[in-house]
């Protein structure tokens, strides 16, 4: 018979993937479950509905293992502890990971598999920061648009950014609720609302998405003062994703100095499961999913 598997990815309040990267998702899912004969059924929710439409899905329908992007750790905590205890389903946590984890994580047991597969967050930051450094000049002010703290993923890479950051350019951050074009502008608001007596000249907006660095420039040239949205008009734009369609174009096109490409990996989620139904072994707890600047060159210092 073959195996069931029940996705769910981070959307929004009317059930639609927040951004393009969680429709990759979605693709990725497919494409593996296929390959490997299995049935898979894919929806999205935000933080506050994920964790009991896993429950009302688990209730209604057999499946044999759950792959979850959960958009807060918090959930994350709820899904991962509600499942332990039932019979008969796995687990995959996708992009998301704290200290906690381990313990319930060494408790599952045998019986069934769980994981939990990230992106290398830190190392992403680590590229964006390096992007920066090598692309503004001395002295420079970047501004950084995160994602909602709530993640791990935001955490991450904001902490791998400064690791690797030049100590001469100074940081401005600006937290957004999510991770799309109108939360960066919302979160650019915010932050401008503080800014604007303000006389630094901002050489670069960073966001930890390709949608939210959008986010924050079409708030910048929006502004009423003419200087400022000249600045930020001029402002270097660099982001996270690449997604086809979306970032890597603005890429290609000259509207974003450079992005970090981001591989999706419900499918390779997929594939874990594969080789636990097949050969039963226990799947490593953390994975990595694999991260690169776009352009290749851009994280690199010109040579001397």
């Amino acid at each position: 018979m073959a195996k069931t598997i029940f996705v769910l990815l981070i959307g929004d309040h009317d059930g639609q993937p927040v951004d393009l990267y969680q429709r990759l998702q979605e693709k990725d899912a497919a494409q593996a479950a296929r390959a490997a004969g299995f049935e898979v059924n894919v929806a999205w929710a935000t933080s506050f509905d994920q964790y009991g439409i896993v429950r009302k899905h688990l209730a209604a329908a057999t499946v044999d293992a759950v792959i979850v992007e959960p958009a807060s750790v918090a959930t994350a905590a709820l899904i991962l502890k509600d499942l332990q205890g039932r019979a008969g389903a796995g687990l995959v946590l996708l992009n998301v990971w704290d200290a906690a984890f381990e313990a319930h994580l060494a408790a599952w047991g045998e019986q069934h598999p769980v994981a939990t597969i990230s992106q290398p967050q830190a190392q992403i930051g680590q590229i964006q920061g390096r992007q920066l450094s090598v692309a503004l000049p001395q002295q420079a002010h970047a501004l950084v648009i995160t994602g909602p703290t709530r993640s791990s993923a935001a955490r991450e890479r904001l902490d791998g950014l400064r690791a690797t950051l030049r100590a001469d350019i100074t940081l401005h951050t600006a937290e957004a609720g999510q991770w799309t074009e109108t939360d960066g502008i919302l979160a650019f608001n915010s932050w401008y609302a503080v800014f604007r007596s303000r006389k630094e000249e901002i050489h670069a907006i960073a966001g930890q998405s390709d949608d939210l660095a959008v986010g924050a420039h079409k708030g910048g040239i929006a502004v009423t003062n003419p200087a400022h949205a000249s600045m930020f008009r001029t402002a270097r734009l660099f982001g996270v994703g690449c997604v086809p369609g979306y970032g890597r174009e603005l890429v290609d096109a000259g509207g974003m100095a450079a992005s970090v490409s981001v591989r999706p990996n419900a499918g390779m989620a997929v594939g874990m499961l594969k080789r636990f139904w097949q050969d039963g072994q226990r799947l490593p707890v953390r994975s990595s999913s694999e991260a690169t600047p776009y352009p290749a060159a851009s994280a690199e210092s010109p040579a001397r």
